[in-house]
């Protein structure tokens, strides 16, 4: 398991690890050691590598880089940045530097820099604030140009926690973050310049995380369903009822029920208007349809409440919002469903958008709710603007989900799944999501699994890293741009095979 950590969360993990009998000297070795291991493939054909080390831990980390590269066989250069040493740690790992294997920080290192193959950041890690110094600026700029770019831990010039960066910060083509990731990383501009990412393990047990702000899905949230028993019937497996779509957003209802019918729900009911009924029942043969009233406009009419309060005591948990229409007739029938449902209630798009200006009928429910926000719908019923929710989506989705008491999943890169006890942070998918109905596909998913008895909190965490493992097989053979939100719904059969 993998965490998002802040710097002085990082630092608490270390200090108890170091408590626990893992040196600090120990954990700079392995972080060394496993950079290097990185980039020995790429220096191979000797390239010319150099490595831009600071003053502090981050520096000493690229000596201990240095030194296994030299015993494989790898020459790389040793540009001090800001100083010599300073750390015990680093300090430790000066000695036995040779002096040709160093180059004196003046404007002759500048050209060698630049020429390189290869440069290395150690310059600051997670110890970057504010702006800059002279000196690191023309380091950085000298490198700007090198074919391989490889940052450790963090690119010099962002500032760990924030995000926040200098104009001159070290773009990457691979960073290599230590032990955990740092929440800085995670703002969505940065996960664009960081190039490729690896995450890498330098020995700190996952016990000595007693302070994290988030952690990542991993692969054990791939199986989150009861075993079935060859007595189980379609009502072992839950009841859900799907509240979507109209004439207009027909799709939205198709997408949600396809991929909630591909999720191992027994039963799911379409209510949609009664002519969208018609034209999709034909398609989806094995989901069953409430035909609702409809306005002039084709949207799903207030009228309708009687009969979704019948539906509502057979679910086991209804889905309400895709593809409705954000109108009078839409917010009447979800907030109904909020105020009277008594199974948990997964709440997206439309549904999310008619509860902006009366966000509190929240607290009027009387189960569990799970939101599927963008960033942009988040913004309407936070009150922070989208630049806000995205320089600090972990917190922004906690703090949302502490005062409503509900599970938030904020949507994008690295989707956030936010409880008032618990934040994971996605660690699949791919830019292949970024077309209409992928977030229509996410809400039958979780939907599905929630209707099975699965607590929400993991019905919305299993869900989101199902839907992007999904995606990412369907890019194994699908270009980006071809991927649409039918092609994830299909790679469901190969992400739920290897959960048997």
């Amino acid at each position: 398991m993998y965490f998002a950590v802040t710097s002085a969360q990082m630092k608490t993990a270390e200090r108890n690890c170091d408590a626990g009998g893992i040196s600090y000297a120990q954990m700079m070795e392995n972080a060394g050691r496993a950079c290097a291991q990185e980039i020995i493939p790429l220096a191979d054909g000797g390239k010319k590598v150099v490595i831009l080390c600071g003053s502090g831990n981050n520096g000493g980390d690229g000596l201990v880089i240095s030194r296994i590269l030299r015993e494989n066989g790898i020459r790389a250069m040793v540009v001090f940045v800001s100083g010599a040493p300073k750390t015990d740690c680093a300090k430790a790992n000066y000695t036995g530097l040779e002096r040709n294997e160093k180059l004196p920080f003046d404007d002759s290192c500048f050209e060698y820099i630049s020429e390189a193959d290869i440069a290395v950041d150690c310059i600051y890690g997670t110890g970057f604030h504010g702006t800059l110094p002279v000196n690191a600026v023309k380091a950085l700029n000298a490198a700007r140009n090198c074919p391989i770019r490889v940052a450790v831990d963090i690119p010099s010039g962002i500032n760990s926690d924030s995000g926040d960066a200098d104009e001159n910060f070290f773009k990457p083509t691979l960073t290599l973050v230590l032990a955990a990731m740092k929440t800085g990383l995670l703002r969505p501009e940065r996960l664009d310049i960081l190039g490729n990412i690896r995450l890498l393990d330098i020995g700190i047990p996952e016990e000595c995380y007693t302070e994290y702000s988030a952690r990542f899905t991993d692969e054990s949230f791939r199986c989150p369903f009861n075993n079935a028993k060859r007595s189980s019937h379609k009502g072992s497996f839950g009841h859900l009822l799907n509240i979507a779509g109209c004439m207009r957003y027909s799709g939205a209802a198709a997408m949600s029920t396809k991929s909630a019918l591909r999720s191992g729900v027994g039963l799911c009911t379409l209510a949609t208007t009664e002519r969208a009924v018609t034209m999709l029942a034909p398609t989806m043969n094995e989901a069953t349809y409430l035909p609702l009233p409809e306005t002039k406009d084709g949207f799903i009419s207030s009228e309708s409440l009687e009969i979704i309060a019948g539906a509502l005591k057979k679910a086991t948990a209804v889905t309400v919002g895709c593809g409705m229409g954000n109108n009078a007739e839409t917010r009447k029938i979800v907030e109904f469903v909020i105020k009277n449902a008594v199974c948990p209630i997964i709440l997206d798009a439309d549904g999310i958008n008619s509860v902006s200006d009366n966000i509190d009928i929240l607290k009027e429910r009387k189960d569990e709710i799970i939101l599927t926000p963008h960033p942009l719908e988040f913004s309407r019923i936070s009150g922070l603007s989208v630049a806000e929710i995205q320089r600090g989506r972990i917190e922004a989705a906690k703090r949302f989900a502490d005062r409503y008491g509900v599970t938030v999943v904020l949507k994008g890169a690295n989707t956030v799944i936010a409880s008032p006890t618990e934040v994971y942070v996605n660690s699949t998918g791919n830019a292949g999501l970024a077309k209409g109905g992928s977030g229509d596909t996410l809400t039958g998913i979780i939907g599905a699994m929630a209707a099975q008895g699965i607590l929400p909190l993991k019905s919305a965490a299993c869900g989101v890293y199902c839907h992007g493992l999904a995606a990412d097989i369907a890019a194994r053979e699908l270009p980006r741009e071809y991927m649409l939100a039918g092609d994830v719904i299909a790679a469901l059969r190969e992400v739920y095979r290897s959960s048997e």
